[in-house]
């Protein structure tokens, strides 16, 4: 119970209060009680102040070591979820070496290009983590076909193919993820023309962030030649002309990357 008055806490308590905190109070002081609370009521008395100005800086004063505390608890969160993200990433290379770093690298290569084709896009801390572990469904495809040396045939595909949903379930929930993040991992084998997986998707039914990808296993000057090419049937026009108007900045972090895999 907040109160201006003397209430006794015998009355409060009858009331069905389990505490009494008296006016004026400082933020701090609630939280306090609400902390300490256990089923035998107590009352809490604070220093009396006088005037509105003196609570309002009484307030001022407690809210702005609240938002300090506050702003502390979310660096650590975020910390956190960076660690998480990063073991993620580990577990996916230990599994199938080479793909750590290839998803490092379409990380720096997609976020290149949201800068580009749709900035606001980034207003979404999802969406890098989302880029970053893109691929993270194939923790849950057998080694064997991720390994294997030729050609996959129709059954080893469609389990290769499973792997987008089985990257949703393993982040779904994680609040980090939720949002764009989470949309890059479900379709980021959609194509422009309807002809990806897993859903089919296409044009404007695949979620933008997912759309800001393409895949760069050939050299880099095949890989344009094939971006080029499928422009408007297995890529976003726009996304496109931003990767061309992007080139010389792309192929930058396409030839560190290639030192650091060498």
């Amino acid at each position: 119970m907040l109160t201006g008055t003397a209430t006794p806490a015998a009355e409060a308590q009858s009331a069905g209060a389990r505490a009494i905190l008296h006016k004026p109070f400082s933020p701090l002081d609630l939280i306090g009680l609400i902390d300490e609370l256990d089923e035998t009521p107590t009352e809490r008395l604070v220093a009396r102040s006088e005037g509105d100005a003196e609570q309002l800086m009484i307030y001022a004063r407690d809210l702005s070591r609240i938002v300090e505390v506050e702003r502390a608890q979310r660096r650590v969160l975020q910390h956190a979820y960076r660690q998480t993200v990063a073991a993620l990433a580990d577990a996916l290379e230990a599994k199938d070496p080479g793909t750590g770093l290839h998803a490092q690298r379409v990380q720096h290569y997609a976020v290149t290009l949201t800068e580009m084709a749709d900035p606001r896009l980034l207003d979404d801390a999802s969406l890098e983590y989302g880029f970053l572990l893109h691929d993270v469904g194939k923790i849950g495809v057998p080694d064997k076909i991720l390994r294997k040396p030729g050609p996959l045939d129709d059954a080893e595909r469609g389990l290769i193919e499973m792997h987008p949903a089985i990257g949703v379930e393993i982040l779904s929930g994680v609040g980090l993820l939720e949002g764009e993040g989470l949309s890059v991992v479900q379709s980021h084998h959609e194509r422009w023309d309807g002809l990806g997986y897993p859903a089919g998707l296409s044009g404007d039914r695949i979620p933008r962030g997912a759309r800001i990808f393409y895949r760069a296993a050939l050299s880099w000057e095949k890989a344009m030649d094939e971006i080029l090419s499928h422009d408007g049937s297995q890529f976003d026009p726009k996304v496109v002309r931003a990767f061309c108007m992007r080139e010389r900045q792309l192929h930058r972090i396409y030839e560190e990357f290639s030192i650091v895999a060498a």
